[in-house]
């Protein structure tokens, strides 16, 4: 409860809610993230996420982006990347996620 560092800050639109990714998402930030992500998918609208700014990441933390990229979908969410770093995207390579995680170029 002494870290104010979010791994990530959201923004709810109208129609859409920003998700950005914070630089570094370990296994420290999971329960956070996963319980953020959840109010995102509770907002019910198309989803942003923005990874431009992840510089490093861990398997616990793209384990939680792909159960939330499945929670999205099968609620009948849009999922758009923006900018997502080359660290993200080789992350989600070498995991094999780049499918669930909608990321596939």
């Amino acid at each position: 409860m002494g870290n104010s560092m979010e791994p990530i800050h959201i923004e709810h639109t109208a129609d859409t809610t920003h998700v950005v990714l914070e630089a570094a998402l370990g296994i420290r930030d999971a329960r956070t993230l996963h319980e953020k992500l959840n109010t995102v998918l509770a907002a019910a609208t198309a989803v942003v996420l923005e990874g431009s700014r992840v510089e490093r990441l861990d398997a616990a933390a793209m384990q939680v982006l792909a159960g939330f990229a499945r929670a999205a979908r099968e609620r009948g969410l849009a999922l758009t990347w923006k900018n997502p770093s080359p660290v993200l995207q080789q992350a989600a390579r070498v995991l094999g996620f780049e499918t669930i995680l909608e990321m596939a170029s």
